[in-house]
């Protein structure tokens, strides 16, 4: 296979590299831009027009990798680029860009819970961050997430869960029209109180490690910080010895809460789409 070559992707030639290399001991280069081009209707959704972070593997799943908020140098020319904070980010739009932006070895993709048309003062979804200390799994965070959706569909508010390619679990609502950031920060900060207060044996609304200890789950309501970044649906995760995903999952397998089975490859997910569709509702 050659070193490098341009192919037709979408309505652009995108010059792709390297497809050989492997990234993990059993996923090649070429197998990641496959698994986004495959995904791409269905992750796009959840990133265009949001400022993107990636991170980066260029020699692997087992040499150094980094966190950006900048866009890779080299990308093409016309790659839509945002401003966020200090930094130029790209906006992932299209399965162009996203394949482009892939062929720089950008492994994960994690988006802020705002657009660039809002800016940071308006948030249009919130996500809970369901992070697991010592002695709890993701079985443990199934049962949080229950309550969680229990909670937002007393205030009237339809959520999604998905896996986070670890141990843990996101869940997401949308905001439409889109909230004032306070106003959202403030919510998830009450959620995650209440339901902490009501099962402290259970969850805490505290980060660090200790305000986990004893099995307890994070319910981390400071992702919706304008700062801060979530690994969106669907991204790949860059575990080491194989590569997960940011998986959605229906209720019924959350309410099954059987750790073994919430653990997913990205041939995986390509077969849930098809049986399944998207169930974030958002494609």
């Amino acid at each position: 296979m050659p070193e490098r070559m341009v192919t037709q992707v979408g309505s652009r030639r995108v010059t792709i590299s390297h497809l050989d290399k492997p990234l993990w001991p059993d996923f090649s280069k070429a197998q990641m831009l496959d698994y986004y081009l495959h995904v791409a209707d269905f992750l796009l959704p959840h990133i265009r027009r949001r400022p993107a972070s990636f991170l980066r593997t260029p020699d692997g799943s087992t040499g150094p990798r980094f966190f950006t908020h900048e866009a890779p140098p080299g990308l093409p020319k016309w790659i839509h680029k945002v401003p966020k904070a200090d930094h130029t980010h790209v906006a992932v739009d299209d399965i162009e860009t996203l394949i482009a932006v892939a062929n720089y070895y950008c492994v994960e993709i994690h988006v802020p819970q705002w657009t660039a048309e809002t800016g940071p003062d308006l948030h249009d979804q919130i996500v809970f961050d369901l992070d697991p200390g010592e002695g709890a799994d993701i079985g443990t965070c199934c049962k949080v997430a229950l309550l969680v959706h229990e909670m937002l569909a007393e205030d009237g508010f339809d959520s999604f869960v998905t896996t986070t390619g670890g141990a843990g679990l996101h869940l997401y609502i949308s905001l439409d029209p889109p909230w004032l950031i306070d106003d959202a920060v403030a919510y998830a900060k009450s959620i995650a109180q209440r339901l902490s207060a009501a099962h402290r044996d259970l969850i805490t609304h505290v980060r660090g490690a200790k305000a986990r200890a004893g099995g307890k789950v994070l319910v981390d309501w400071a992702q919706n910080h304008s700062r801060a970044t979530t690994s969106a649906p669907y991204t790949l995760r860059a575990r080491e010895a194989a590569p997960a995903v940011s998986t959605p999952l229906e209720w019924h397998e959350v309410e099954r809460a059987d750790p073994d089975s919430l653990d997913f490859s990205p041939a995986d997910v390509l077969e849930r789409i098809t049986e399944l569709g998207d169930l974030t509702g958002m494609s």
